[in-house]
């Protein structure tokens, strides 16, 4: 169990604990009243569940089936009920839009295929589930929609900037932390912003 805010947070061995990646992205979460939040990769369910204080309604999605059911055991735990979660390889099974997407991608340059590592194994590259989300996501976000997305300097941020540039994001870095192994950058994106 790990606790954040006023949440209690359910873990499991088979998906990734919600870390300083996820606490950063988590304190720079802006959510519009009545807005509708995807969720992406959404693992123990946290940034859904923060998400939730203020969305009409968040989808969490992940590709570990462990996940999604831990993340509806922990939105029950919290008693919040404006949120769903279901299994979904990035956008596959997603077919609606969305007001802000948020994601904190697997971005380690480690290329793992078990249930565990594919939270953080971004290929070799460490952007290989990156450019996937980038070359889909401006199809899933309102027209007035926002994404948050964290990048590690595991991988280069300018070139993640480039990425999504040319898929039509704008992009800032309304956030960035230095720990001890890496430094980590909060990104916020739109279409309108370019």
């Amino acid at each position: 169990m790990i606790y954040y805010r006023n949440l209690r947070m359910k873990t499991h061995p088979e998906v990734y604990e919600p870390a300083e990646d996820s606490f950063l992205l988590a304190e720079n979460l802006c959510v519009g009243d009545g807005w509708r939040v995807l969720d992406m990769g959404t693992g123990t369910g946290l940034l859904a569940l923060v998400a939730a204080e203020n969305a009409e309604y968040v989808l969490g999605v992940d590709v570990n089936p462990v996940a999604v059911g831990l993340a509806l055991e922990n939105a029950v735990l919290n008693g919040v009920t404006n949120v769903g979660f279901k299994v979904s390889d990035l956008f596959s099974g997603i077919r609606e839009r969305f007001d802000l997407i948020v994601f904190n991608p697997p971005y380690l340059p480690v290329d793992e295929d078990d249930t565990l590592g594919m939270a953080w194994s971004g290929g070799l590259d460490g952007l290989s589930v990156v450019k996937r989300f980038i070359g889909s996501a401006p199809k899933y976000l309102s027209r007035d929609g926002v994404m948050m997305l964290l990048v590690s300097s595991f991988n280069d941020v300018d070139h993640v900037r480039d990425l999504l540039e040319e898929n039509g994001l704008g992009s800032e870095v309304v956030s960035r932390r230095r720990f001890f192994f890496e430094e980590l950058f909060v990104l916020r994106c739109s279409i309108s912003a370019i």
